[in-house]
């Protein structure tokens, strides 16, 4: 245990300092004597939160609505990636990337330790180039005829890490085009923004009532943006979508204990109650979550806020319910 702590603390120590360039002490006395575990446990916990606090000043601020991306593909697997920064931030493209498939919501066969990713760092309302060359790791061709018909893949870029950095889907496909396509990408981001907010703005909700009518309504937001069910694009959803305004507040449906709660991929922060009856009920793309594993949630008490993680395209809560593990419309549609 001792030989394991030791190695923890040293791996918190290696990444504090390479992110923030603070040096942290060993919690080593220069006498040779030990450091109980106490300290060690105590020194751990201050790395922690220093590397938390760091996480949280740098990449908490960006929204959905900050950045804008189009993939010009360039021959051969590479791609070129207009990033464009709208927010007050610099933006922080780090050289990890994920290639997955629309309909299966899962990574593409291949070897993503194979791609090689030329990033920046991006200016505040300014823009840049991001290269990504597949040719590697993935095959190329196979990728190309093995698409279905009105699926597509997308990459999931990230201004930090996978873990509590912001991901970001950019959407692509193996048509050639050149850089008079990416300029005027370039000219046209504003009005692609623009008319992407007059489209949200315009969206007709549904609104209905919980399948379970002693049951209070997840959210503060009422208005369903997609429902239960296979949808448009063939693709079967076991959810509902709610839209709303990130950080509002998000409710226990019923009495429950919680069964699940952190980051978990496309969901990004999620939760998942254990109910009575047989009955599960979860909640993805959190803002903040409120509670821990084990813990007992009554009915109405505020158990997280809304937010945009994981593969939201804005801010909006999934929830899911379960009857002994089969999925169930969540709504009854008025």
């Amino acid at each position: 245990m001792e030989e394991y702590n030791r190695k923890h603390l040293k791996n918190i120590q290696t990444i504090v300092q390479r992110e923030t360039g603070a040096a942290v002490a060993s919690g080593v006395k220069t006498t040779g004597r030990r450091v109980g575990r106490p300290a060690l446990i105590a020194c751990s916990l201050l790395c922690f939160i220093a590397l938390c606090a760091f996480a949280y000043v740098e990449f908490s601020a960006l929204n959905g609505d900050d950045a804008g991306f189009a993939a010009i593909y360039q021959g051969n697997g590479r791609f070129e990636i207009l990033v464009v920064n709208n927010s007050d931030k610099v933006l922080k493209i780090q050289d990890q990337v994920k290639v997955m498939q629309w309909s299966t919501a899962k990574e593409v066969e291949g070897n993503p330790g194979e791609i090689k990713m030329e990033t920046l760092n991006i200016a505040p309302h300014s823009q840049g180039i991001v290269t990504i060359d597949l040719s590697a790791g993935y095959d190329i061709k196979a990728m190309e005829e093995n698409l279905p018909e009105g699926d597509s893949y997308y990459f999931v870029l990230t201004n930090h890490n996978f873990a509590f950095g912001q991901d970001w889907m950019c959407f692509f496909d193996f048509e050639v085009e050149y850089r008079k396509a990416l300029e005027a990408a370039v000219a046209n981001n504003e009005v692609r923004m623009e008319a992407a907010k007059k489209k949200a703005a315009e969206q007709k909700y549904v609104t209905g009532s919980l399948a379970f009518q002693d049951w209070v309504w997840p959210a503060v937001s009422r208005n369903v943006s997609a429902l239960y069910g296979t949808q448009g694009n063939g693709v079967f959803s076991d959810h509902i979508n709610i839209a709303g305004e990130s950080g509002e507040e998000v409710y226990g449906v019923a009495d429950g204990v919680v069964i699940k709660a952190g980051y978990e991929g496309a969901l990004g922060n999620m939760i998942v109650l254990e109910l009575e009856n047989g009955i599960t009920v979860k909640y993805g793309h959190l803002k903040e979550i409120k509670v821990s594993e084990g813990d007992e949630v009554k009915q109405g008490q505020v158990i997280a806020s809304l937010g945009q993680s994981g593969m939201a395209t804005g801010p909006t809560l999934l929830f899911a319910v379960t009857v002994d593990g089969e999925a169930v419309d969540p709504l009854v549609s008025e």
